[in-house]
């Protein structure tokens, strides 16, 4: 049987019948020091446990006690793993970005990918919930969108500007 010992807040032990026999008889525990023992109801001094005599046997020597400090239950909340980000929604804001900012080398292709990358990474989105980056994508259609557009008025104003000089020089030949 092991026995627990509560001695000024502390908790000593296990114990064997044995080694607190041979504490009592050296006086590093009392008999009113509290004891717990399985199948015992409650702390209880150690006076009431069955075994213990307050008598040492003569030929073994006295031991120490061994401290075991009180350790508190601390509730422990697994963390969440991270959830996957759409590779598309990341794919489309980059697409949109360089798209943009690289207006003069395939600026409209580019933003058109943009486009196409954040719309499908947003039905994946969509169907599978625990994915991220929804932002991305709808970053990344803005951005597209902004990029095509952007061409299309270069395109136009530009290309309005040289057709009308083109017009305007062969009528004054």
């Amino acid at each position: 049987m092991q026995i627990h010992i509560a001695r000024d807040g502390k908790q000593l032990g296990p114990f064997s019948i044995e080694e607190i026999n041979r504490q009592l008889a050296a006086g590093t525990l009392s008999l009113s020091d509290n004891a717990w023992y399985e199948g015992a109801a409650g702390w209880a001094p150690l006076s009431t446990v069955p075994g213990i005599t307050g008598a040492a046997p003569s030929s073994t020597p006295p031991t120490t006690p061994v401290v075991t400090p009180a350790v508190p239950a601390v509730a422990v909340t697994p963390v969440p793993a991270a959830a996957p980000t759409e590779p598309l929604a990341i794919w489309s804001l980059v697409l949109g970005l360089v798209g943009l900012l690289g207006f003069c080398c395939g600026g409209p292709m580019l933003g058109i990918g943009a486009i196409v990358c954040g719309h499908l990474g947003l039905s994946k989105i969509n169907a599978n919930p625990h994915l991220q980056g929804r932002g991305l994508a709808v970053a990344g259609l803005v951005i597209g969108y902004v990029a095509v557009v952007s061409w299309l008025l270069y395109l136009i104003f530009f290309g309005g500007l040289a057709a009308l000089q083109g017009l305007l020089e062969s009528t004054h030949k």
